[in-house]
């Protein structure tokens, strides 16, 4: 039986075993009606993009990096956050990660999907500023992207992110924590863009970078937040908002609105 195959199988499993809600998106139509749907292929990967267009003059470009839930891109759609953008007077891009919503799984090679979509706005919508919103997940990957020496960001808005993701697995389940930190043992060229504590101080050509976390989150906590900004060597400001994980546009509606939008300039 062929290497390749056997590892392709290998990482299906693994993928199972640690991402089982990328298997359970459901879609929306009625969420997505004002949105154009594109395949944008990388490889051997297929991404699937979700874009509404400003309707005159657009600001800018905003790419939003799904957290792990089921619903991946309608994540901010659904929540309010793509519209928060629009009315702003920003394109907005939207996606599944590989192995999320109608993107097949084929690696746990994140940073390449976004880079991917990232070079997609840019090529669309030349000449104009792009900026990246991740939120937990997303926000991870976002991380990983930005410290590449080519990527395309003006600007970073990274929204309940961990400092590792051995910390995700250690809260939620331990059994799979310590699956994780065997298969690291085994395997530690795996783990070398999951500690974004050290990820976060080699971003690189980015004008400002803004973190929002919550009071009651005891997922992505406030110390984890404070970490990451103060290991950021480029221009940062933190924010905290009331409400749990993954809440804070939900909970602070006005505030949110306010802070995004001033970031923006």
């Amino acid at each position: 039986m062929p290497t390749s195959f056997i590892r392709k199988k290998l990482r299906m499993l693994v993928h199972r075993v640690l991402l089982p809600r990328g298997r359970k998106f459901v879609p929306v139509p009625a969420l997505e009606s004002a949105y154009e749907k594109v395949f944008i292929t990388t490889g051997n990967k297929s991404i699937c993009v979700l874009v509404r267009e400003a309707v005159s003059q657009a600001r800018g470009t905003v790419i939003l990096a799904h957290p792990y839930l089921a619903e991946a891109r309608n994540f901010f759609i659904g929540r309010g956050h793509a519209d928060l953008y629009y009315d702003a007077g920003f394109h907005v891009v939207t996606f599944d990660f590989n192995g999320f919503g109608e993107s097949p799984f084929i690696d746990f090679n994140y940073e390449n999907d976004l880079s991917a979509v990232a070079e997609y706005a840019h090529r669309r919508f030349t000449g104009l500023g792009i900026y990246g919103h991740g939120v937990s997940f997303g926000a991870a990957q976002i991380i990983v992207y930005a410290t590449h020496t080519d990527h395309r960001f003006k600007a970073l808005i990274i929204e309940n992110c961990l400092d590792s993701n051995l910390s995700y697995y250690k809260k939620r389940n331990i059994r799979l924590h310590l699956l994780v930190s065997v298969l690291m043992k085994l395997f530690p060229a795996a783990n070398r863009n999951h500690d974004y504590v050290r990820a976060v101080s080699q971003l690189r050509n980015l004008s400002r970078v803004l973190f929002i976390y919550n009071t009651d989150d005891d997922l992505t906590t406030e110390t984890m937040g404070r970490k990451l900004m103060l290991s950021c060597r480029l221009p940062a400001s933190f924010i905290l908002m009331k409400g749990k994980h993954l809440n804070a546009l939900k909970d602070n509606p006005a505030e949110y609105a306010v802070t995004v939008r001033s970031f923006l300039g």
